[in-house]
């Protein structure tokens, strides 16, 4: 079974989460049975050493998946090390080619199923990919010419050429796609264990996406524009946090660093900011962790990102930080938590259960006056 059918296959209930590293998917199978399935990934730059079609050929650094196999462009600029991602310029209505090394790193003979995957913004920051069950969207649909499958004897790799083709009326911008390789047989389960009827069961794909990074039109040209839409105060635990909504108003991909103040009492307290890349036309909220930052307050707070290089987006206003909640947290087993108020039960809940019980003496009314024999 490839692995745009496995994903099919998977329940219906399934929840697939993309991000710089591969897929995670959690899919709930019926009731008592639970399945999971983890896709680890690494996106870091490492050595796909000693691998070649001929003894003693030695691949470039590239993008590896658990030592088991991995992805890599071919060449690099002057012939240096290659980049850990594709960088490439395509005008409106034309095509490139590139090629893509996939390289087998374990001790058995594998076969990958080849995929193109849609770029997309992480929910914090970075860039994360989702790759195509069914028919491609976007820029994803960009690349053609990819095989379905390669198979590869252990310590082998291949080079795999695509190309790239934008359409006539795209707009100038920076897009994002991908390539995505996966093992083409789908794994067999592993027991976690069970507890009486109940039981659970893991299956772990591993993936590994590479970045095809596209620019249309002139680099030059290109807007970068990031812009702050607001700040949020929340509480997690006993530690404050300031949650930053930035969206990508340009046409580059965009990420910054800066930082963000506010004035509790009469002291400045200063925090640093670490935004991943956002796409263009696209948006993520920022978390940076503030403590000191008192509950239950509304203080002046200050943002500003450097990004671009000689860009600045700034922000200020009034930010509350909600108060602790009233009551203790309890858990209850299994991953799940309760809030216990400490007040007792509020006026709202004294209500709902008083009409809650004029609703069942009626109905319990009803049921007598129907039941209750009739005398002639």
């Amino acid at each position: 079974m490839g692995w745009s059918s496995q994903l099919a296959a998977w329940p219906r209930r399934a929840v697939v989460l993309a991000s710089a590293a591969g897929i995670v998917a959690l899919s709930l199978s019926p009731a008592p049975a639970l399945a999971v399935s983890v896709a680890s990934a690494t996106s870091a730059t490492s050595a796909i050493s000693a691998i070649g079609s001929s003894p003693g050929d030695t691949g470039p650094g590239g993008v590896a998946i658990n030592g088991a196999f991995g992805l890599a462009p071919a060449g690099g600029p002057d012939g240096g090390p290659p980049p850990s991602y594709f960088q490439l310029a395509v005008n409106p209505g034309q095509a490139v080619t590139a090629t893509v090394i996939v390289a087998n790193l374990g001790q058995r003979t594998q076969t990958l199923a080849l995929r193109h995957a849609l770029g997309i913004t992480a929910g914090n920051g970075g860039s994360a990919y989702l790759p195509a069950a069914g028919r491609c969207s976007g820029p994803a649909c960009w690349l053609t010419g990819l095989p379905s499958q390669v198979t590869l004897p252990p310590g082998y790799k291949e080079y795999v050429a695509f190309t790239v083709r934008v359409p006539l009326k795209t707009r100038p911008g920076q897009y994002l796609s991908g390539i995505a390789a996966a093992p083409a047989v789908r794994p067999r389960p592993v027991s976690l264990g069970g507890n009486g009827a109940s039981s659970a069961q893991a299956i772990v794909l591993d993936a590994v996406t590479i970045g095809v990074a596209i620019t249309v039109g002139d680099r030059s040209s290109l807007v970068s524009r990031l812009s702050v839409h607001h700040v949020q105060g929340v509480a997690e635990g006993p530690v404050a946090r300031l949650n930053i909504g930035l969206y990508n108003n340009g046409q580059t991909f965009a990420k910054g660093t800066g930082r963000a103040s506010c004035q509790a009492g009469r002291q400045w307290k200063s925090y640093p900011i670490y935004a991943g890349t956002v796409l263009p036309n696209d948006h993520a909220l920022i978390a940076v962790n503030a403590p000191g930052l008192p509950e239950g307050a509304t203080m002046p707070c200050t943002v500003r990102i450097r990004y671009a290089q000689d860009h600045v987006v700034s922000w200020s206003g009034p930010v509350t930080v909600p108060g602790a909640p009233a009551g203790r947290v309890v858990h209850d087993g299994n991953g799940a938590y309760t809030l216990i108020s400490s007040n007792g039960i509020p006026s709202w809940g004294v209500a709902l259960i008083i009409i809650g019980l004029l609703i069942l003496a009626g109905i319990c009314f009803l049921l007598y006056r129907q039941q209750r024999p009739r005398w002639r």
